[in-house]
């Protein structure tokens, strides 16, 4: 089984941003210690959206800078570097010393067409630039890919063809950041045109599914306490603070059985062999897709991404979008 670990690089959007250093550079290099030991390449999500409003403002030049110099190294190593996008950044400000934050237009679909070509295409051009590959996968912020309709001419005019957003089952009310994935198979790839959750042969875009798990509520019951009374082994490196979902999202979690991509955040990493075998159960012997957030990153999750990789290294091949490359041909054909 094909093996990818690929992150959503980027700071927190609720009311503290939190630092590059704690948030990116500091976790990515964390991290690095214990892939480099199994081969595995990471795939990066790049919020380039940061990237371009930071890049308005002298006093973070640096911490721009920093960044381009992390991705560029990591580029050169082998890792991808591909597109995720949180277009809110468009609306926000940097003056003493912190971001203001407004995520009234969270979503690309809150933003005209003419401007959703723009931010797709001058985000795929700096991370192009930066990596120096082509940059031709996506993953929606917020996982907020629907309706697909509204941004698919962007995404293909800037050369993206391959989508990595959806997983098995998921579903999320939120108002702001809803999804409904309830019609997403178990394959480990498959072709779409119009939703990423409906295949079409003939379809130009290809989706790459993130792997997922069925979790119960006592898992999330742990969590809530883990976050309330554990100590620095399960204290994320991030500094920031996330946003806050509806109540309605937590209550769901916390009494009934759901479904969630399987990740290597917090608490989350113990679950990766089970969710392996869940995968294998279903039916999907292709690609083993896993997701994480570099500020969301604990010492924890290192611990247990290293015992994942110790006990199944040798059934699985470490690979990278880029590797899978040649379906393009395979998206464009018919």
């Amino acid at each position: 089984m094909k093996f990818i670990l690929g992150l959503d690089y980027e700071l927190f959007f609720g009311s503290r941003t939190g630092t590059v250093q704690n948030c990116l550079i500091r976790p990515i290099d964390e991290l690095l210690k214990v892939t480099n030991r199994y081969g595995v390449r990471l795939s990066l999500f790049v919020d380039a959206g940061y990237l371009l409003r930071a890049a308005e403002y002298p006093a973070l030049q640096a911490e721009v800078d920093r960044i381009k110099q992390q991705l560029s190294e990591l580029s050169k190593q082998g890792h991808d570097i591909q597109l995720h996008v949180h277009p809110h950044w468009l609306d926000c400000h940097y003056a003493d010393g912190e971001w203001r934050i407004d995520t009234t237009r969270y979503r690309l679909h809150d933003f005209a067409t003419e401007e959703i070509h723009k931010i797709v295409a001058d985000q795929t051009k700096l991370l192009a630039d930066i990596s120096g590959k082509p940059v031709f996968a996506y993953r929606a912020g917020g996982w907020c890919i629907q309706p697909f309709t509204a941004l698919k001419d962007a995404l293909w005019d800037a050369g993206i063809w391959l989508d990595s957003t959806v997983y098995f089952a998921g579903v999320s009310t939120d108002t702001v950041r809803g999804y409904d994935f309830s019609r997403a198979g178990t394959k480990s790839h498959w072709r779409f045109e119009n939703d990423p959750v409906e295949e079409e042969p003939d379809g130009r875009f290809v989706e790459i599914p993130i792997s997922a798990c069925k979790l119960y509520p006592g898992f999330f019951w742990k969590m809530a306490l883990v976050k309330k009374f554990a100590g620095n082994r399960f204290k994320p490196w991030g500094d920031g603070r996330t946003m806050i979902a509806d109540s309605a999202y937590y209550l769901q979690r916390l009494t009934r059985p759901t479904y969630s991509v399987v990740s290597i955040d917090g608490l989350k990493a113990a679950t990766l062999a089970s969710a392996l075998r869940q995968n294998r159960r279903w039916g999907n012997s292709g690609i083993f897709n896993i997701m994480g957030h570099p500020k969301s990153l604990t010492p924890y999750s290192m611990q247990q991404l290293e015992r994942f990789l110790r006990d199944h290294h040798t059934q699985l091949e470490p690979i990278t979008f880029q590797d899978l490359a040649g379906m393009k041909a395979v998206a464009t054909a018919g």
